[in-house]
C-alpha cells in the first residue's frame, strides 16, 4: 500500500513552506511519527513526522524547494518493513555520495534498515550534523569547507550551527592569516600582505556586502507585503497608567516564580485584558472573506516571539477566553520556550484570531505593527516607563506605557478601535490590588 505524504499547513494564512532538510532517503525504513524532514515558513521551523510505518519509496521535492501546502511531497510503501531490504544499499550509497564524498569508497553494507550502526564512523558523525540551507550557502560564500564547518561548535538547539555562529567564525577567521585553508598555489607573501585595517574579502570595493534572505525572512517579507496590499491600515494609540499592575506584580512575583518555575512578566496582564476586550468587541476578533464577516467563537490569541536576528514566530494560545491569569501565563511561557527551541508543531501556529506583539521588552516606546492576515487587528505593547503625570492637579510618578492598535479599516472603524483600547486601559488601570494569584 502506498501512503502519500503531504506538505502540512503550518497556519491558516500560510500557503507554502520550504523544505530545509530531508532526514531520510529513498529506500530507508521509517516508523510512524519518526521525523522525515524539516520545513520552514515565516511562522515556524518544524520537524515533520511520517504518517505511517514502512519504506520511504520516493521523494518528490529537493531540499530548498518551496512547496504549496497540501502538495504530495513523498510516498511511503507500507507493504512491510522487509521492503527496505529490497532497496539495495547502493541506492542509499548514491544518495549519500551527494553529501558525503568522504564515504564514497565504503557504501554501507546493510541488509536491513536499522544498520546505520554498522556504517563507517565518519559517515555516522557526518549524518549527525545538520546545517540549514542558509548556513550552507554562507559557508560556500565565505569559502568555509565542510570539514572546517564540522569542527565548529554551534549554539543552536542540539549544538546546531547557527548563522550567527558562522558569521562570528568568519570574522575571527578573516582576522587571522589564511594559512590553514590556503593551497600551495597561494604565495606565502599574499597571506601576510593584508594590513589589519584591510576590508574582509567578502566586502566589495565600494564597501557593501550582499547577504541573501533565508527562507523565513523571505516568507515574512511576502506575508507583510500581502497584508499591506490587503488591509487599509489605521492606527490608534492609548496611554495607560499601569502602576496598579506593577505594584501587584512586585507583591506576587516571588510566590509566582516559586509555584510556577518561571518569572512573572508584564505580558500576561495585557493578554488577559486583551481577551476580555475581544469578548466585549467581537468584531475585532473576526476575519473577512470578500464581503463576508467571519466572527470567531473563540479567542485564539497569537503572541509574537522574537527569534534573535533570524525572524519571529507567532504561536497561538488556543481558547484563551477559557484560561485564567495563571493559565495564560503558563501557555505563554510554554509556547515561547518551545518557539525558541524549535519545538513548535503546526497546530501551535494555526488558527489565530488576534495577535499581540511586545517590542516594549526591547525598550520600544511606540510601534505600528502590520496586521497578521487574515486577522483584522494587532495590538502592540510599548515599554513601561516611570514618568511624571498629573493626577488631581498634582504631579505623581507613575508606571506608564503606550498601546497601539493597528486595524483593518474595512471592518474596524476609529470608534470601535478607540473603544477597544479604552476597555483595555480601564481594565488595567483598575486592577484589583487585593486579587489573589
Amino acid at each position: 500500500m502506498k501512503v502519500e505524504m503531504l506538505m502540512p499547513q503550518m497556519g491558516e494564512s500560510i500557503a507554502e513552506a520550504t523544505i530545509s532538510k530531508w532526514r531520510k532517503k529513498p529506500g530507508d525504513s521509517v516508523q510512524k511519527d519518526e521525523i522525515i524532514l524539516e520545513i520552514s515558513t515565516d511562522k515556524v521551523d518544524s520537524e515533520i513526522p511520517a504518517p505511517a510505518a514502512g519504506t520511504l519509496a520516493e521523494l518528490l521535492f529537493n531540499e530548498g524547494d518551496v512547496v504549496p501546502v497540501k502538495t504530495k511531497i513523498a510516498i511511503i510503501d507500507t507493504d512491510g518493513a522487509a521492503a527496505s531490504a529490497t532497496q539495495p544499499p547502493s541506492n542509499r550509497g548514491n544518495a549519500a555520495l551527494k553529501e558525503e564524498p568522504t564515504s564514497k569508497s565504503k557504501p554501507a553494507p546493510v541488509t536491513e534498515a536499522p544498520p546505520p550502526v554498522s556504517a563507517p564512523s565518519a559517515q555516522v558523525a557526518e549524518s549527525a550534523k545538520f546545517y540549514s540551507p542558509l548556513v550552507k550557502s554562507l559557508a560556500e560564500k565565505h569559502g568555509v569547507p565542510l570539514t572546517e564547518l564540522d569542527s565548529l561548535a554551534g549554539s543552536g538547539q542540539g549544538g546546531r550551527l547557527t548563522k550567527e555562529d558562522l558569521l562570528k567564525y568568519v570574522e575571527s577567521r578573516s582576522a587571522k592569516p589564511a594559512a590553514p585553508s590556503s593551497t600551495p598555489s597561494t604565495p606565502p607573501p599574499a597571506a601576510k600582505a593584508p594590513a589589519p585595517q584591510a576590508p574582509s574579502a567578502d566586502w566589495s570595493a565600494d564597501g557593501t556586502r550582499v547577504v541573501m534572505m533565508d527562507a523565513m525572512r523571505q516568507a515574512i517579507a511576502d506575508h507583510m507585503v500581502r497584508s499591506k496590499h490587503t488591509s487599509p491600515h489605521v492606527y490608534s494609540m492609548q496611554e495607560i497608567d499601569v502602576t496598579n499592575i506593577a505594584t501587584w506584580r512586585a507583591k506576587h512575583k516571588a510566590a509566582f516564580e516559586k509555584s510556577e518555575g518561571f518569572s512573572l512578566s508584564f505580558t500576561p496582564f495585557f493578554l488577559e485584558a486583551t481577551v476580555k476586550a475581544l469578548e466585549a468587541f467581537p468584531y475585532v476578533n473576526c476575519s473577512l472573506d470578500g464581503k463576508k464577516i467571519i466572527l470567531k467563537k473563540h479567542v485564539n490569541l497569537g503572541c509574537a516571539v522574537a527569534l534573535g536576528n533570524t525572524g519571529l514566530i507567532v504561536p497561538v494560545i488556543k481558547k484563551a477566553e477559557e484560561k485564567n491569569f495563571v493559565g495564560i501565563a503558563r501557555s505563554l511561557n510554554d509556547l515561547a520556550q518551545r518557539a525558541r527551541n524549535k519545538k513548535l508543531v503546526p497546530d501551535d501556529v494555526a488558527g489565530g484570531t488576534f495577535t499581540v506583539t511586545n517590542p516594549g521588552v526591547f525598550g520600544t516606546i511606540i510601534g505600528t505593527p502590520i496586521i497578521n492576515q487574515p486577522q483584522v487587528a494587532i495590538l502592540c505593547l510599548g515599554a513601561i516607563k516611570k514618568r511624571p503625570v498629573v493626577i488631581d492637579d498634582m504631579i505623581a510618578i507613575r508606571h506608564m506605557c503606550y498601546l497601539t492598535l493597528s486595524y483593518d479599516h474595512r471592518i474596524v472603524d476609529g470608534s470601535l478601535g478607540g473603544q477597544f483600547l479604552a476597555f483595555i486601559r480601564d481594565y488595567l488601570e483598575n486592577w484589583d490590588l487585593n486579587r489573589t494569584l
